[in-house]
């Protein structure tokens, strides 16, 4: 209500008298299990509210707390006649059902395709597109540039360096003997040499590896079982930069991406038909057991018509069910009992489940200050933010 009197103090609203009445304490772990873009909203309610979603105390707890959400990414025409189309990459929340937007841009049809996700890691996304490669904060829509990587180099991982807090890009050139590792680290000009890595990993093939990309657990890198290895997961202690081996489930299909999940490893299992599908979580990593958590079987579904590549799944696994995608540009999500839940019917195409879940981040990063900071903040938004 607006002051009509000179003398008159200025009321409340309605809405601020009531969140001034709730004790801080339940106004927490309310706002602690909201996505990120209602948390945002609420900073505007009233200073008390604003001071604690500020609290970097509070923005590490909150993304402790929000879901795995699995990435599907599809493609939407929007002009035949310019050959344009809508590239969508959305996060799917299976325990509502619900889907957040995290990528949305219109451009060509060639220039769409040299968009990719590359690693997910503490809610960031590295993202490249063309010449162009990205750390960016969906939740916060924060981005910075990388450092150029080196000709004829590979990228192998992702990861939050713990010693000095930095988030590094690994690529690695050569190989045998002669391969030799580099990172580019976000906020950084240029790239730091790591050289030699000491290492089991000489045959280890990075870039052809049908099985997947790495996943990042207690600050080691891992890389799925390859059988050219006996199956053996691949892992990389980040601190002291040294490669091992570890076994992997005993029992080896077609099929086994790796994923962290609920703070341990995971692996997804099945073979080409898709019948029966395995988690196998990492129950105690220092001796390396392997425990069988769930396990669905599922009506005969003919998705074998989706190739298997390392950049897309045929499946999503959590403890909420299992998701497919089918050759009729449907996600189809079942229960753990094997139930059909949801089908989800896409109205773009070329439908696919990513090897990457967003774990939404409010943690603030100071390379994006940087990155802010640069020129006169007239910087063209990334073309990955352009559609949301």
């Amino acid at each position: 209500m607006a002051s009509t009197a000179g003398g008159r103090k200025r009321q409340r609203s309605p809405s601020i008298a009531t969140a001034a009445c709730i004790p801080e304490e339940l106004v927490r772990e309310i706002l602690l299990r909201l996505p990120s873009k209602s948390v945002l909203r609420f900073r505007a309610v009233c200073k008390a509210w604003l001071r604690l979603l500020s609290d970097p105390g509070f923005a590490l707890e909150h993304h402790r707390s929000q879901p795995d959400l699995p990435l599907v990414a599809f493609l939407r025409d929007a002009s035949k006649e310019l050959d344009a189309v809508d590239y969508c990459v959305e996060a799917l929340e299976l325990r509502t059902n619900d889907f957040r937007s995290v990528i949305r841009f219109t451009d060509s049809n060639e220039r769409c395709s040299y968009f990719s996700i590359h690693a997910s890691c503490d809610g960031l996304l590295l993202l490249s597109s063309k010449d162009d490669l990205c750390v960016c904060n969906p939740a916060t829509h924060q981005w910075t540039r990388l450092p150029t990587p080196v000709r004829f180099s590979w990228f192998v991982g992702f990861y939050r360096h713990g010693p000095t807090g930095e988030y590094r890009a690994l690529f690695y050139r050569g190989d045998g003997p002669s391969r030799n590792y580099y990172v580019l680290v976000a906020g950084s000009r240029e790239g730091k040499s790591m050289g030699r890595l000491p290492s089991v990993d000489d045959g280890y093939e990075f870039d052809s590896n049908p099985k997947g990309k790495s996943a990042l657990l207690n600050g080691n890198l891992h890389w799925p079982s390859h059988e050219c290895h006996d199956h053996k997961i691949l892992v990389l202690d980040t601190v002291t930069e040294v490669f091992h081996w570890m076994r992997p489930p005993p029992v080896i299909r077609e099929h086994m991406p790796l994923l962290e999940m609920e703070d341990k490893l995971a692996v997804f299992s099945c073979d080409e038909d898709v019948t029966m599908v395995e988690l196998w979580i990492l129950q105690d990593y220092e001796n390396q057991l392997w425990v069988c958590k769930y396990r669905v079987e599922l009506p005969a579904l003919e998705i074998s018509t989706f190739p298997l590549d390392q950049d897309w799944l045929h499946f999503f696994m959590s403890r909420e069910g299992v998701v497919l995608v089918t050759p009729q540009q449907r996600l189809l999500h079942y229960d753990m009992d094997g139930n059909l839940q949801e089908i989800f019917r896409c109205d773009g195409r070329l439908l696919k489940i990513t090897r990457y879940v967003l774990k939404e981040s409010l943690v603030r990063h100071a390379f994006f200050q940087i990155q802010d900071n640069v020129g006169d903040g007239e910087e063209e938004l990334p073309l990955f933010f352009q559609g949301l």
